[in-house]
């Protein structure tokens, strides 16, 4: 019986590998655009994480191996096609992350500049929608707008 309570409490370590993209915020509009300049070299770094950020999650623990990544390599903006492998220890009381590698290519946005106001107050680029008509003998198709 203590055998079989001993193989209840132990634990097992899982890695899961990822080769999705980061997720970039979307519908920020700006009147400036710049270049990137993206390293040829992958880069690929590796955390430990804290007891505290154990508690912030798995993801906070990715974006912390993110954030020093970059802080190493040059102080970049951004890391391109990042790819994390997570070690996850399981326990009775819930999993811990035990380690984190990312890997990527590094980048800076350089060469800043304003965009003409013929791109920035055009509709289609702000977002609004390119709505079209259609009609036919003078009457609208079914499905489309009145004009």
């Amino acid at each position: 019986m203590a055998a079989v309570a001993a193989l209840c409490l132990a634990s097992c370590t899982t890695t899961t590998k990822t080769a999705r993209t980061e997720v970039m915020p979307y519908g920020m509009y700006n009147a400036s655009v710049a270049d990137l300049d993206v390293s040829p070299d992958r880069v690929v770094y590796t955390i430990t994480p804290s007891k505290e950020l154990n508690r912030a999650g798995e993801t906070n623990c990715k974006r912390a191996a993110v954030q020093e990544c970059l802080s190493k390599y040059g102080n970049a903006d951004l890391l391109v096609e990042p790819m994390f492998v997570v070690s996850v220890k399981k326990g009775w009381f819930g999993k811990k992350v035990t380690s984190v590698t990312v890997s990527g290519r590094p980048a800076k946005y350089k060469n800043f500049r304003s965009l003409p106001d013929g791109v920035w107050t055009d509709p289609v680029f702000r977002g609004a929608k390119n709505v079209s008509y259609k009609f036919i003998n003078g009457k609208p198709v079914d499905g489309c707008p009145k004009k």
